[in-house]
């Protein structure tokens, strides 16, 4: 067993870098860790995609964003300066004089910040929940469920130095003032004073074999306004195309683009249900307590759905899922998930929640 000692000022870095879902994720493990050590200094360490979400976060003394994609895209255009750059991180980086690194992803990428960082102790994941031989940078690697949900598994990871994990939380930055007021006005000019229903389209390039038809989601929008409930459709950067598209043919919605991730994260929080397909927002909204409805397609419910009765999973049943493939010729896992089962998900949810 790992133990440290809760009244030790302990210098703590969390790496886990990216994606953003899963960066929410680590929140309740944060929560356990912050809980089990007061007075740590605690840092994360996290890709510049991600890094909006923990921006301001009050369990947190320090964000140190790693900035890879620009350091990628530099040295792929003969910046050679950005090796520079890396250099000089790494040494930032080792002089923090770290105790403990909780290495959160377990892959290439973290294994390098964690083996930059000069820690005097590097503790993560054993293998199959870590990959690319990770584990082998790390002074402990803990051997984990992989049949875990990945909240449970990083609770895991954080009891195998003594946190107590239950009931351990997602915390998330509080709204700012600004951010309150762009939803109040957004609300106030779509003259929704009342529950509603936030649609979120899009998902990322790199998962587009979880996107749930536009058709759908404008059948789906057409019938929640039937049963008198507002639908507001939110666009992610480059995603303003695709929702316009669903709003031609759902006459009545409200798009929203050109929101900065807190602010969207304001109006999950307003929501009456939230619902998306298996990406990052859809992690933050049942994280935040927003009922959520998931298609989650190809991904195991188990292990990245959300957690809780006040959500809901929905998948279909074929011999090929779950799976863990990035392209797919024929989604059917998403196409087959019907706009009646997600209407009468969203519906029961909203019932199951109203008081009395």
């Amino acid at each position: 067993m790992i133990t440290l000692d809760p009244c030790v000022q302990h210098r703590i870095l969390i790496i886990r870098l990216s994606a953003l879902g899963d960066v929410a994720y680590a929140l309740p493990a944060l929560s356990a860790l912050r809980r089990h050590c007061p007075h740590a200094h605690i840092a994360w360490a996290v890709e510049e995609a991600a890094a909006e979400l923990l921006k301001g976060h009050p369990q947190l003394d320090e964000l140190i964003v790693v900035p890879r994609k620009t350091w990628h895209k530099r040295i792929k255009r003969g910046h050679l300066g950005a090796l520079i750059d890396i250099w000089r991180f790494r040494r930032r980086l080792g002089s923090k004089r770290l105790d403990l690194v909780v290495d959160l992803q377990g892959n290439l990428r973290s294994a390098a910040v964690a083996a930059a960082s000069g820690a005097q102790c590097k503790i993560g994941f054993a293998p199959p929940c870590s990959r690319e031989r990770s584990h082998m940078v790390l002074d402990h690697a803990i051997a984990v469920d992989p049949a875990l949900h990945k909240v449970e598994r990083n609770l895991a990871l954080l009891e195998a130095i003594g946190a107590d994990v239950e009931e351990a939380k997602a915390v998330f930055p509080p709204a700012s003032t600004e951010d309150t007021h762009a939803a109040d006005d957004l609300l106030k000019g779509a003259n929704i004073d009342g529950p509603f229903v936030l649609m979120h389209p899009g998902v990322s390039k790199f998962g587009s074999y979880k996107q749930w038809p536009t058709g759908n989601y404008a059948e789906l929008a057409r019938g929640l306004q039937e049963r008198g409930l507002p639908v507001l459709l939110s666009a992610g950067p480059g995603e303003e195309q695709l929702v316009s598209c669903i709003a031609s043919q759902a006459t009545g919605v409200v798009q929203v683009s050109g929101l900065g991730l807190s602010q969207l994260i304001e109006l999950i929080r307003r929501a009456a249900v939230f619902v998306a397909s298996d990406t990052g927002p859809t992690q933050i909204a049942w994280l935040l307590g927003t009922p959520t409805v998931a298609m989650m397609g190809p991904k195991d419910p188990n292990i990245y759905g959300p957690l809780g009765n006040r959500h809901r999973k929905l998948t279909v049943d074929l011999p090929c899922r779950p799976c863990s493939k990035r392209k797919c010729r024929d989604n059917r896992c998403m196409k087959e998930i019907t706009t009646e089962d997600v209407l009468n998900a969203a519906v029961s949810i909203m019932k199951a929640d109203t008081p009395g």
